[in-house]
């Protein structure tokens, strides 16, 4: 009895293994399904982080494709004072820490320049953070100042 039976019972598990895995499967896969249809494969997170970037790029003219790689620079300069402009606030009002280096860093103002780059940035606060300019006007004029101090000198005559 016990011969006729073992078959049975392994045939048995094998077919209700093999159901509960594909179920399993399909039920696992499901929120991802729906989710991925829903943002075309994309989360909300990623599109409002690359926005800015697409928004930029399409503003730009073809000629502008020559210096790409300073126009990302400032672009990220423009992304990282926006996101710290309350830090940057106090780092410019004292003359220096980590928010102001890293603003000079990714402007292209060299170890030689900092200090001008320190002293033109205090003079200028009061024209900086005018109570009457909005923040990203604010910002935008710390990015030009800082720019001017690094990536925007004019390149020394060979």
């Amino acid at each position: 009895m016990m011969t006729k039976r073992f078959p049975l019972t392994a045939g048995l598990l094998l077919t209700l293994t093999g159901c509960m895995t594909n179920a399993t499967v399909e039920l696992t896969k499901a929120p991802f399904d729906a989710t991925t249809d829903l943002t075309n494969g994309t989360s909300g997170a990623t599109q409002e982080f690359l926005d800015p970037t697409t928004e930029f790029t399409s503003s730009t003219t073809p000629g502008a494709l020559a210096d790409g790689p300073l126009l990302r620079a400032k672009q990220r300069a423009t992304v990282f004072a926006k996101h710290t402009h309350d830090n940057l606030r106090t780092d410019i009002a004292r003359g220096q820490g980590e928010y102001l280096a890293s603003l000079a860093s990714l402007t292209g103002v060299s170890g030689d320049q900092w200090t001008e780059f320190q002293t033109s940035l205090i003079k200028s606060y009061p024209m900086l953070f005018d109570q009457q300019v909005p923040a990203a006007q604010s910002t935008q004029r710390i990015v030009d100042l800082a720019w001017a101090k690094g990536y925007g000198l004019p390149s020394p005559a060979k």
